[in-house]
């Protein structure tokens, strides 16, 4: 009997035992307390930004916490039950965050937002100078313009207007060809193709001497300088272009005045003054420039007068007046610039004392001498007053004795002195009222008797005396009546006595013709029959 109590004692606790165990493993067993998140910060960001996740029982030990961006694992760098930091990872999409820890799972009640790389598409256009205004398309882009960062080959560029898709910004100075970078918060992409800076803004040919305007805003010039008219302070040709003066905006050669309107919208200018042409009160030369006037837009040098576009669009003259070129109702000289006209576009001044105007609503008006029909009014007497001779002008270039006005419609018409076929029209007839000969054309300039003619196509044809090579078709042959094509891929040109300056659309500056002065800039002066191209002293 006592054994019989003794293991029925025995299996009692027996039983305890194991109810006891069973208990202390099921307490020990107790699922993990599921994890929270109240907020993560910053809501949006780019692959590799750390973002801090808030809540409550997440591990101290980083590696049980397991963190996902819409899925996608991120890694975890630092961890307490109340906060976590993680970056965002590689791969990652917007949607929501989860904290795993220990098996049990939070999710985040607001998406994070992946801001993705912006992507370089194209731009247009693909050259330009310093200042050109560029448009990047692409994906990706802020819509706040100062959140883009666009650099040209390094340089920062100024952005403009921004959207997702689109920016514009404005070629930096400084700036050099290369690939373009656009960075928006963090991310940049690159384009695939080169930007090609060009360093030349201009050229303009005066008499006997040349202007280039680079992209950078200096000014250089070449050629005859008996008057001061390269404004070095000298009067002595060179034959290799010279720095002048920096910050410059245009310029403007005459027979042998030159204007050079800044940056600032001031005018200057140097040269020959005999008439007053100079407009600085005075019939003094000038071989430094010297400042004449404020809020300038534009103006023309003509043999022996100037005419100056101001911002408010009124039409000033100043200098040589005999044949009434400035406009004034006279034919009385000016030494200081007066007003003639209101509403003008733009003007243009040819060396045989006379004038061109073109006003706003695109009629083109005339005044000074009229010997030989340049006006195109259907007479050959001159005007002091300016007098409208057509409808639909969007261009002219006055010559030595003839005009070449651009409508409109592209079509090419000449009036005036026409000995050595410079009108184009397969004659060496005069004309006193312009007649049509060509279409097509995009830009027009007029020499002493040669006129040059850029076509849509940007091929370069020419007409007229070609007795220096200025035509540039590796002969001297007396002239042509008829216009023919000596160039393909030209941007610009200018000529105005009898050598011719070509810009081609690659940026490489070409000039043939007269070079007695050094004019043409090739360090020599023998004159070219066939242009030949020149290079400027440095890589700008």
């Amino acid at each position: 009997m006592k054994v019989s109590k003794l293991k029925l004692i025995y299996l009692l606790l027996f039983f305890w035992l194991t109810l006891f165990t069973s208990c202390s493993k099921d307490d020990d067993e107790s699922p993990a307390p599921t994890p929270n998140i109240s907020s993560f910060s910053p809501e949006s960001g780019v692959e590799g930004d750390e973002i801090t996740i808030t809540g409550e029982k997440f591990s101290a030990t980083i590696s049980e916490n397991i963190v996902k961006f819409n899925g996608v694992t991120a890694t975890v760098n630092t961890a307490s039950t109340a906060s976590l930091t993680v970056t965002v990872p590689e791969g990652a999409t917007s949607g929501k965050i989860t904290v795993t820890v220990k098996g049990q799972t939070a999710t985040s009640t607001d998406d994070f937002t992946l801001i993705s790389p912006p992507t370089i598409g194209s731009f247009l256009p693909e050259r330009g100078v310093e200042g050109d205004e560029i448009t990047i398309t692409g994906e990706n882009f802020s819509a706040i313009a100062s959140e883009n960062i666009v650099k040209f080959d390094g340089i920062t560029a100024t952005v403009n207007t921004a959207s997702t898709a689109s920016l514009t910004v404005t070629v930096p100075e400084g700036a050099t060809s290369g690939k373009i970078t656009v960075t928006v918060n963090g991310q940049a992409t690159t384009s695939t193709d080169d930007f090609t800076v060009l360093f030349i803004k201009q050229i303009t040919a005066g008499y006997f001497y040349s202007l280039i305007l680079r992209s950078d805003n200096t000014l250089w010039a070449t050629g005859h300088n008996k008057y001061g008219q390269l404004g070095d302070g000298t009067a002595t040709d060179v034959n290799t272009p010279i720095q002048i003066m920096e910050g410059v905006k245009t310029m403007a050669a005459g027979t042998n005045h030159t204007l050079i309107l800044k940056s600032d919208n001031t005018l200057w200018a140097a040269g020959y003054n005999s008439q007053g042409q100079l407009g600085d009160g005075t019939t003094i030369d000038r071989s430094t420039p010297i400042q004449i006037m404020e809020g300038v837009k534009t103006m023309a040098a003509g043999g022996n007068h100037t005419m100056i576009l101001k911002e408010d669009n009124t039409l000033w003259a100043t200098g040589y007046n005999s044949y009434g070129q400035l406009g004034d109702g006279t034919k009385t000289n000016k030494s200081t610039p007066i007003q003639t006209m209101e509403g003008v576009k733009a003007v243009a001044v040819g060396n045989s004392n006379y004038t061109l105007i073109l006003k706003e609503n695109n009629t083109l008006w005339v005044c000074g001498n009229n010997s030989q029909g340049q006006l195109g009014d259907g007479t050959n007497a001159g005007v002091n007053t300016p007098k409208q001779i057509m409808e639909g002008v969007q261009a002219m270039a006055a010559g030595g004795i003839h005009t070449v006005i651009l409508k409109e419609n592209n079509t090419l018409w000449t009036t005036g002195y026409n000995f050595l076929g410079q009108l184009g029209d397969g004659t060496t007839t005069n004309r006193s009222t312009p007649a049509q000969i060509m279409e097509g054309v995009k830009a027009v300039s007029a020499g002493a008797a040669q006129t040059l003619i850029l076509k849509e196509d940007n091929t370069l044809w020419a007409t007229g005396s070609n007795e220096y090579g200025q035509l540039g078709i590796g002969s001297t042959n007396n002239f042509h009546k008829t216009p023919f094509q000596i160039m393909e891929g030209v941007k610009a040109m200018d000529t105005r006595g009898i050598h011719t300056m070509i810009l081609k659309e690659d940026n490489t500056l070409w000039v043939t013709g007269y070079n007695a002065y050094g004019q043409l800039g090739d360090g020599t002066t023998t004159n070219k029959s066939t242009p030949i191209q020149i290079t400027l002293s440095d890589s700008k």
